[in-house]
């Protein structure tokens, strides 16, 4: 869902799901200049967001703040998601930005094994 797509009335920049692949998965890292939360329904992996890393598995929610860069660091297996990008802050842009050309170069995402120690944050 994005501006094209959403009821008038709403106000949600965008919504959405994505998949990075334990095999062959790319991601870039990026921010926005709204709030955005994943809902991972499926897979496991590790994620970057407010410079700290976190193991993810179904049913966690990764919120990211306004301005904070995040990015998909390793797939155990195949992840999904659900996505939501809350309301532009003032003079905000949409979309993923990037800090420089590099970053918005899509990356290879490293799959591997879970990890022995792979604890999800309660």
């Amino acid at each position: 869902m994005k501006a094209d797509r959403r009821p008038e009335w709403s106000q949600v920049t965008a919504a959405g799901r994505f998949r990075v692949p334990r095999s062959g998965g790319t991601f870039d890292r990026h921010y926005h200049d709204c709030d955005e939360y994943w809902l991972i329904y499926a897979g496991r992996a590790k994620v970057m967001t407010e410079g700290e890393e976190f193991y993810v598995g179904p049913g966690d929610i990764v919120c990211t703040r306004a301005g904070d860069e995040h990015d998909v660091v390793e797939v155990y297996e195949d992840l999904e998601a659900f996505f939501f990008e809350d309301v532009l802050f003032e003079g905000g842009r949409a979309g993923h930005l990037h800090r420089s050309p590099e970053l918005a170069e899509r990356h290879e995402v490293t799959g591997r094994d879970v990890p022995a120690g792979f604890v999800r944050r309660a």
